[in-house]
């Protein structure tokens, strides 16, 4: 056997190769307090659960207790009725695969399996709805959303609601460009017609609530609007628990019930799995019951006002740069565009270089240029200082050398530049061009050829 220490120091070896979650200088991914001692608590948690299996809660009856008291928060948050139940899951992807599964089950019981049912989302829903569609073998169909304020397009929903429709899915709020559907008016055309609703909040359910209570009073979203079935809501962003758990909420335990696989043929155990995922640890749940217990409420919405201070902050600094918003701000999230398509890429050139970890997202015919995307969190408060510093020193620079070599090289040779993908500190402006110089139809299939190049390195 090898020895252990030699194995540690292999590990610290590879963490090098991470930037530091507890730095600050993260916008994306991690959802960081700068709570040391939460985070060494939760991770304390988190080792003292790892070694479980939550496929029998017979037997780790901690699973219980834990799903439990995770959901009946949940429940209380977004004004969930007393019948309401739920799920944890291991992020958000899972939890939307959940939702989509429950409104397929709901759609087969009332029409059969004759046709192929629909799945309606704006074209800023999250990824994971399509991908949820994809595995289900239902149909994904996008609707517009408006250009000035990136939300839902209403008519346009009304449009295509029809009865082989099996689920609407909206917003609180979307990824790229932080604003919150019009729930209340998706959920009053989807009602009349028997469609259900489901709200992705994955990003918002643990921090939409405590904005509310700060006085910033963000568009209705949850259990509260008639229609809203489900909601999904992620602990491992602004709940701040440890990756990876999320909660999927029904208003109604008939939709749960269309979640749950079951196997009783089998010679082995009888299987009964309320989640993707058979096999799993309680450690995710631990770690999040033990961040929600620590904090409280009082934890949570000093959390929340850090963060806003921070991005108003960020914001106000940004915008004397030079940089404008693309939508309402209605979140933590921030879109925020310059002048010219290389003033975006020579900013996110040297600030990538600089050590931080911004999002650059692509430009969008009749919806958005290339832009830059900052998730706020409480730890920002502590590192915006230095953040518009850098950020100041960007905008008055001049492109990076390798910047201009990058774009150089994707001009003359987009698939030799793309063999640099995970090579470079630019990878988000690689991706981006190489992606914008091929065909649409093939860009897809490229991409998977990439990740798995770039995977077997």
């Amino acid at each position: 056997m090898k020895d252990p220490a030699t194995l540690l120091q292999k590990l610290y070896e590879l963490k090098q190769n991470d930037i530091d979650p507890r730095s600050g200088r993260l916008f994306t991914y991690i959802y960081e307090t700068g709570i040391n001692e939460l985070r060494e608590l939760a991770l304390e948690a988190y080792r003292l659960f790892a070694n479980t299996n939550a496929l029998d809660p017979t037997v780790f009856r901690s699973a219980f207790f834990f799903e439990r008291e995770l959901v009946k928060n949940a429940m209380r948050l977004t004004n969930a009725p007393n019948d309401a139940v739920g799920t944890v899951t291991y992020g958000g992807t899972e939890s939307i695969m959940l939702a989509v599964k429950a409104a397929r089950y709901k759609f087969r019981k009332k029409y059969g399996f004759g046709k192929i049912p629909r799945v309606l989302v704006p074209v800023t829903g999250h990824p994971s709805i399509r991908k949820a569609a994809h595995y289900l073998g239902l149909k994904l169909e996008y609707l517009k959303v408006e250009r000035d304020d990136k939300k839902l397009d209403v008519d346009d929903l009304s449009e295509k609601l029809d009865k082989d429709v099996a689920l609407v899915v909206v917003s609180a709020p979307n990824f790229p460009y932080g604003t919150i559907d019009p729930v209340k008016e998706a959920a009053e055309i989807a009602r009349e017609r028997g469609v259900p609703v489901h709200v992705d909040a994955c990003v918002g359910g643990y921090i939409l609530p405590y904005m509310g209570r700060l006085g910033y009073h963000p568009p209705l979203f949850d259990f509260r609007v008639d229609g809203v079935e489900s909601i999904s809501m992620d602990l491992h962003k602004y709940g701040y628990s440890p990756k990876g758990a999320s909660i999927i909420l029904f208003r109604a335990p008939e939709y749960k019930e269309g979640t749950i696989f079951v196997d009783l043929r089998w010679p082995g155990y009888p299987l009964i799995n309320n989640t993707v995922l058979s096999s799993r640890s309680i450690a995710p749940l631990a770690a999040a019951w033990t961040t929600q217990a620590y904090l409280g409420e009082e934890g949570y919405l000093k959390l929340a006002r850090d963060l806003l201070e921070a991005r108003d902050d960020i914001y106000r600094g940004l915008s004397r740069l030079g940089f404008s918003s693309l939508a309402p701000i209605e979140s933590p999230l921030l879109s925020l565009s310059l002048d010219s398509e290389n003033d975006v890429f020579k900013y996110y050139s040297w600030m990538s270089l600089k050590g931080w970890v911004v999002g650059l997202q692509p430009k969008v015919k009749d919806l958005a240029p290339y832009n830059i995307h900052l998730t706020i969190m409480p730890i920002h408060r502590k590192v915006y200082k230095e953040f518009l510093k850098d950020s100041e020193e960007a905008i008055n620079m001049p492109p990076p050398r390798e910047l201009i070599d990058l774009l150089d090289l994707v001009q003359k040779d987009p698939m030799s530049a793309a063999q640099r993908i995970g090579e470079t500190a630019l990878d988000g402006i690689l991706i981006a061009k190489v992606l914008e110089s091929i065909p649409k139809d093939y860009a897809e299939d490229l991409a998977r050829m990439l990740a798995v190049e770039v995977y077997r390195r």
